[in-house]
């Protein structure tokens, strides 16, 4: 690995100054590695996983503003401490991730892009995602953006403001490992939306219909949680297993719809 990487010719990096450079440089997203915080791309430089051909620097690239209120308009390069400061909940408990060196530089782009933590809030907020690559540029709801978000360059989310919200995790000890469940709960104007993670290693989040269809019918939180397992497909992976993860999925999704309750 080391003699080919010295081998390479030294990668053509660009650092953009405006939006419109990015998406230009960025162009359908083929052969180019894109920086925005660098907490994903750095290891892997470090440790000879990856040697790219070109390289898009976002951090001069004006996607690092917070606007508006209602929906709050976060860019792209934002960093998670930046969003945990005046983001509604769920999503700010769910930006303040234990470990404060990669909060402080991480982006929002980046966490939603590789399967972070932010994702679960995210569809229960409703956010939209706009994005630019092949096809130009579109804006689409966070699920559809998480179902296929490689050859996308994240501009900016909005974020609609809930009456009340609620973020729920379980972490291992150390704080550099991602969450092994993360659950979010928003109550909306039609309702209680629930969705979860870290259903397995970057595996991307995913809401819960069957437990806002039970919350809708009058149960309980904890009779609701039960229905998650039908939402679900856990997966073996370094920080969990597939059984231990739909036997503390319930409990964690009856705890984060308490939450919700005393909340409101």
């Amino acid at each position: 690995m080391l003699a080919s990487r010295l081998a390479a010719p030294e990668p053509e990096v660009v650092v953009a100054r405006s939006e419109a450079e990015a998406i230009a440089v960025f162009g359908d997203g083929a052969g180019i590695t894109v920086i925005g915080g660098g907490t994903i791309v750095t290891p892997l430089l470090t440790h000879g996983a990856i040697w790219p051909e070109r390289v898009l620097m976002l951090q001069a690239a004006g996607l690092d503003d917070i606007s508006g209120r209602d929906p709050l308009e976060v860019g792209g390069a934002v960093t998670l401490a930046a969003l945990a400061e005046v983001a509604p909940e769920p999503l700010a408990a769910a930006a303040r991730i234990p470990d404060y060196e990669i909060r402080g530089q991480a982006t929002v782009g980046g966490n939603v892009t590789v399967g972070g933590d932010l994702q679960p809030a995210l569809i229960v907020l409703g956010a939209r995602v706009r994005s630019a690559g092949a096809g130009g540029e579109r804006l689409e709801p966070i699920e559809d953006f998480i179902a296929a978000p490689w050859g996308r360059l994240v501009l900016s989310f909005e974020v609609p403001r809930p009456l009340a919200g609620a973020f729920v995790q379980q972490r291992r000890r150390h704080s550099h490992t991602h969450p092994v469940i993360t659950v979010a709960v928003a109550l909306r104007g039609d309702g209680v939306h629930v969705a979860v993670g870290g259903l397995a290693e970057h595996a991307p989040a995913v809401a819960c219909p069957s437990v806002e269809r039970a919350l809708s019918g009058g149960a309980p939180p904890r009779e609701a949680a039960a229905s998650v397992v039908e939402d679900v497909r856990p997966e073996d992976d370094p920080l969990a297993s597939a059984w231990y993860r739909s036997r503390v999925l319930p409990v964690l999704v009856a705890r984060a719809l308490e939450q919700l309750e005393e909340a409101r």
